[in-house]
């Protein structure tokens, strides 16, 4: 890549430039660029700068990068750069820098994704010019990313639907190896938050914990802001937020968005310290699944008849009692992962599904029957929800006899019987369904 001294106009000889005896091309914008379109070039903003990455089929192996533009009428675009053209952008299309873009390869894409509006995506090949735009007075750039409110994650949790998120990454915890079907992966989880104050985990896994929540690391000091684009909203721990293999994680993010969130933060940063080292409010279902209106609330029968849900997990409300007899209500699980297991045959081992040592774990569960006017469902409520329902510790019912345990049982269940409660469910895993004979576990419950 060359340089010109007298500015800072940036040129990729290995991609061609303009020739001095051909007409300057016509500035358009992204809308008006198409297939038969000639001598154009336009204005954009680097959006998203994806990592290089290599796809193979066989012993075909191609490597490219993709990066997302956009223009003043926030137009977006993805563009592509393959194999020898690589390197070439190296030092270029950095993140939210604006870039004058000439004779780009346009094709059109077989299906348009729902949210574009433009039916094509370039190649960046070596007949194509770019050059960082520095001039003065330009078209201030509209924020392209569609951000996702921390209150409204629970209507995506569990489903292929990703979403965008800012927010402030109050602690850093140390990565850890941790085995996920069967292979080793490092991973990492950040806790950030916004202004709505609830700070949320985001786990960052493979390259992504690597590079850039090893960058995250470094800038802890200054509790640095990203956007991560393109992620899944999960229940595995409450709430919480996990990489996707097509995210991007925007570190310090150069737009007004994010330092207005920066602002924001110092003047709370007291708060957020308490929220997320005192209280770790980050794993309260009380600060992440808050109860809900009853416009929220989706009746059993509609639930039932959608399998797996169509909208991903789903509240009811309705009256319940304890599903069946059973003498004890707490079962032996793995520490780290909390997944079920037969102690008799698995202590001393390792659990089949994190990978990490076993010791013996007891946790609460309670099965319930929950009613409503269109029907009934079955569920399970686990661990720290189970024990709010029983009233008293998992370690203190694997301590007591069988019949102390049946006697608990028979109080619960006189307790429990006809109350109404608001509850948050979602698909049991295929040990719990498979053991407990229950399709759904409650994430999150109140008294309705």
């Amino acid at each position: 890549m060359a340089t010109a001294a007298a500015s800072t106009v940036s040129f990729v000889p290995e991609l061609g430039a303009i020739p001095s005896v051909a007409a300057a091309p016509k500035l358009l914008r992204i809308s008006n660029v198409s297939e038969s379109t000639r001598g154009w070039m336009t204005l954009v903003h680097v959006v998203e700068a994806d990592r290089v990455k290599v796809a193979s089929h066989g012993s075909i192996s191609k490597s490219f990068r993709l990066f997302r533009f956009g223009d003043s009428q926030g137009i977006k675009v993805s563009a592509i750069v393959y194999d020898d053209n690589v390197p070439c952008v190296d030092g270029l299309l950095l993140p939210f820098r604006k870039y004058y873009i000439s004779n780009a390869e346009i094709r059109r894409l077989a299906e348009l994704p729902p949210d574009c509006f433009y039916p094509f995506y370039w190649v960046i090949n070596s007949d194509t010019s770019i050059r960082e735009a520095t001039d003065v007075g330009l078209p201030v750039l509209p924020f392209y990313f569609g951000l996702r409110s921390y209150d409204s994650l629970h209507f995506v949790a569990d489903t292929n639907n990703l979403i965008n998120i800012m927010g402030v990454v109050v602690n850093s915890l140390p990565a850890r190896d941790v085995y996920v079907e069967g292979i080793l992966r490092r991973e990492r989880d950040i806790i950030i938050v916004d202004q709505g104050k609830r700070p949320i985990i985001l786990t960052l896994f493979g390259d992504y914990e690597s590079i850039e929540g090893r960058a995250i690391e470094n800038l802890m000091h200054a509790m640095p802001i990203i956007i991560a684009i393109r992620v899944r909203v999960t229940t595995k721990k409450c709430l919480s937020l996990s990489i996707h293999p097509s995210s991007i994680v925007l570190v310090c993010p150069d737009v007004l968005e994010a330092k207005l969130l920066d602002a924001w933060c110092t003047d709370n940063i007291s708060e957020l310290v308490r929220l997320v080292f005192d209280e770790r409010a980050y794993l309260d279902p009380t600060v992440l699944l808050p109860p809900v209106r009853d416009l929220t609330v989706t009746t059993i029968a509609d639930v039932l008849s959608c399998d797996p849900f169509d909208w991903g997990n789903a509240w009811i409300k309705g009256h319940v009692e304890v599903a069946w007899p059973c003498a004890r209500s707490w079962h032996m699980a793995c520490p780290h992962c909390y997944e079920l297991y037969d102690y008799a045959t698995t202590l001393g081992t390792l659990c089949l599904s994190c990978g990490l040592g076993i010791y013996a774990f007891p946790r609460a569960w309670i099965r319930l029957t929950v009613h409503d006017d269109t029907g009934y469902v079955n569920v399970i409520a686990l661990g720290a929800e189970a024990e709010r329902l029983i009233g008293v510790s998992a370690v203190y019912m694997y301590a007591s006899t069988d019949d102390e345990n049946f006697a608990l049982y028979c109080r619960v269940s006189r307790q429990i019987k006809r109350s109404k409660l608001l509850l948050y469910i979602k698909r049991s895993t295929d040990v719990i369904r498979t053991e407990t004979t229950t399709r759904y576990t409650v994430v999150a419950c109140y008294p309705a």
